[in-house]
């Protein structure tokens, strides 16, 4: 499914949610330096995506620089301490990132390939990288995608050239579908902050 800034907006309504509706250049400013302040962010746009992994659609978001990051995550998402986090970035940046020269082969679109890391991913990107300095991406080829341009953003901006985007729900429950679902995490404190389309939503 999808939703539309109707809809969404009356969701917001009916959950007596705070919230602010912005462009999307300002929804990709303010996202970024909260990623970068350590925030945690729950994403939702477009249609619901549905296999194995979180592609953007209902994703959580996080800065991928420091490790303690993912001892953060697994708390506030009640998941396992050894599961790790991928990264997201763009078919631009990721020859920047990682070794190997196929890294435009289709699989890597829905990350289920492992790729060895460059030293720019062992130094800004350490909460990624694997023991074996692998890490396992998902690549984002197109370029009208809102979390494209939130990548490109976060790394004009702070020199980071991806984000961990892992599956928007809690350990063994199922991936957000609604805005309400989405909501409903934002006030268990799963997320710090939550975008839903154009609306910004907060505690």
């Amino acid at each position: 499914p999808k939703f539309s800034n109707d809809e969404v907006e009356n969701q917001l309504i009916n959950c007596e949610a705070n919230f602010k509706k912005l462009e999307d250049e300002k929804i990709l400013e303010e996202v970024a330096k909260e990623i970068a302040n350590g925030k945690i962010i729950g994403w939702f746009q477009g249609r619901m995506e549905y296999g194995p992994r979180a592609l953007g659609a209902r994703s959580i978001l996080a800065s991928p620089e420091h490790e303690n990051i993912n001892l953060k995550l697994n708390k506030r998402l009640k998941r396992s301490e050894f599961m790790p986090f991928a990264p997201v970035t763009s078919e631009v940046l990721a020859k920047k990132c990682f070794k190997k020269s196929e890294i435009n082969s289709t699989t890597s679109e829905f990350m289920t390939i492992l790729y060895e890391c460059k030293e720019l991913m062992r130094k800004k990107c350490s909460a990624v990288v694997h023991v074996d300095n692998t890490a396992r991406p998902q690549i984002i080829k197109n370029k009208k995608l809102l979390i494209y341009k939130l990548i490109k953003k976060f790394y004009k901006t702070y020199g980071i050239p991806c984000i961990i985007n892992t599956s928007f729900n809690n350990h063994e429950e199922p991936i957000v579908c609604s805005p309400s679902d989405a909501i409903n995490c934002l006030k268990k404190k799963n997320i710090d902050f939550l975008v839903i389309n154009n609306f910004l939503v907060t505690k």
